[in-house]
């Protein structure tokens, strides 16, 4: 089990008053409003931590480039994927990916 799958189980095993503080805790450390994607409509919804929400449900936007690999989230809760705002959380992502026939 890596650290992200930790994380998740660690924030399911909460209730939801302390599930609510860890997203803040991690929404703090976020760095998507500085992200060239990140833009006004964005903003304006106040939407963040898209690694662990997802992408933006209400704002359309035009790929600008992708600072999640610099995130202290990423390196916080163990992170592999990118783009989240546009691509999706971190679990959406890797449940996507396709599944090897084994050799």
């Amino acid at each position: 089990m890596d650290a992200f799958e930790n994380f998740l189980q660690k924030i399911a095993a909460l209730d939801e008053k302390d599930r609510a503080a860890t997203l803040i805790e991690q929404n703090k450390c976020c760095i998507c409003g500085r992200c060239p994607t990140y833009n006004e409509c964005m903003r304006e919804q106040d939407e963040l931590i898209y690694c662990i929400i997802g992408r933006s449900p209400m704002c359309s936007f035009e790929k600008k480039g992708c600072i999640c690999p610099t995130c202290p989230v990423k390196e916080a809760i163990g992170l592999r994927k990118a783009y989240h705002c546009v691509r999706g959380s971190e679990t959406e992502q890797r449940s996507a990916l396709p599944v090897q026939k084994p050799s």
